[in-house]
């Protein structure tokens, strides 16, 4: 918690320093189709469904550069299979991520992005296929929160709706989430997002 007030307060800062005219504002919400990688090679894992919903400050630089941090609530985990097929299950995850992505113009509507994401994770639990004990709670094997990175292009839509834009995105741990050994070596999250996002007219 203390490292969610630290990291606001910085955005905050930045966000009442800098010319409001130059300042935009917008939600996004889309899909994330998530993975956790194991180490382990006795694991087979494959992604899960999830999603992703937040608000983004953009402060554009000059024609081409601008620097876009966001607040999302996302929502993540995997499948996993153990000695091929003798136990499988599911993680899900939930995390509250903030993204600081510079952008840069390549053509008029087209924008690729990257930069760092920090994950302050919220809630981790596991099922265990065949043991009917449901989702169980397993967050005190993990961290707190994660440093990530993210990559990703954004289309504007401005000729159907004004403010209107759609976003494709990587984002991935670049440390591990496991905080003990949970007999799959180090894990890290990982999702594709398709999302949809809408800059607040002026």
């Amino acid at each position: 918690m203390k490292k969610f007030t630290l990291s606001l307060a910085f955005i905050l800062c930045i966000t009442f320093s800098i010319n409001a005219q130059d300042l935009n504002y917008g939600a996004k919400a889309g899909l994330n189709i998530a993975g956790i990688s194991f180490e382990s090679d006795s694991y087979s894992t494959s992604s899960r469904i999830g999603f992703h919903v937040g608000g983004f400050v953009n402060y554009r630089f000059d024609e081409k550069f601008a620097i876009q941090p966001e607040i999302n609530f996302s929502t993540g985990g995997n499948e996993w299979d153990f000695g091929n097929g003798d136990t499988t299950g599911e993680i899900k995850i939930s995390n509250l991520s903030i993204p600081v992505l510079l952008q840069y113009d390549v053509v008029d509507n087209f924008v690729v992005e990257g930069g760092l994401q920090y994950n302050f994770l919220l809630s981790v639990e596991q099922k265990i296929d065949g043991s009917g004990d449901g989702f169980e709670d397993i967050s005190e094997f993990y961290k707190s929160g994660t440093l990530g990175a993210a990559i990703g292009a954004i289309y504007q839509l401005d000729t159907l709706v004004p403010g209107l834009a759609a976003g494709l995105r990587f984002v991935f741990d670049l440390t591990n989430i496991n905080d003990e050994d949970v007999d799959a070596g180090n894990l890290r999250q990982n999702a594709f997002q398709v999302n949809i996002l809408y800059t607040i007219p002026k």
